[in-house]
């Protein structure tokens, strides 16, 4: 009897890892960040996750920023950029992150959510 409840709990815990697992698992779901000039910055990497919708909405009124998402060392550029005052939807790859490369001679400031 011991034996079959040890069983059970060993069972119930893995079933609880794996649905925890498929969750999203990311915070904070909106943020601002800033791209440096000339530079790249790397958001959610390393991180355990399910896909998700990603809305980047760019601050900047003169300057653009190319997005990629990357999963595995496969590098997807999201079409068109992220262009100056505008704003992009996209869906990022379970356990993927997001690449966004600025060109630019200016930091350019980012805002994104999770949908």
């Amino acid at each position: 009897m011991k034996k079959a409840a040890k069983i059970t709990l060993i069972f119930t815990l893995l079933i609880f890892q794996f649905s925890c697992k498929s969750q999203i698992d990311i915070s904070p779901k909106t943020d601002t960040v800033m791209v440096p000039a000339k530079g790249e910055l790397k958001l959610f990497e390393n991180k355990e996750h399910s896909s998700f919708s990603l809305n980047l909405i760019n601050k900047s009124t003169i300057n653009s920023c190319e997005v990629y998402t990357l999963k595995n060392g496969n590098r997807k550029w999201i079409s068109p950029s992220l262009l100056a005052n505008g704003s992009l939807d996209f869906n990022v790859p379970k356990d993927g992150f997001v690449l966004l490369q600025n060109y630019s001679n200016e930091n350019i400031t980012i805002t994104y959510k999770i949908n």
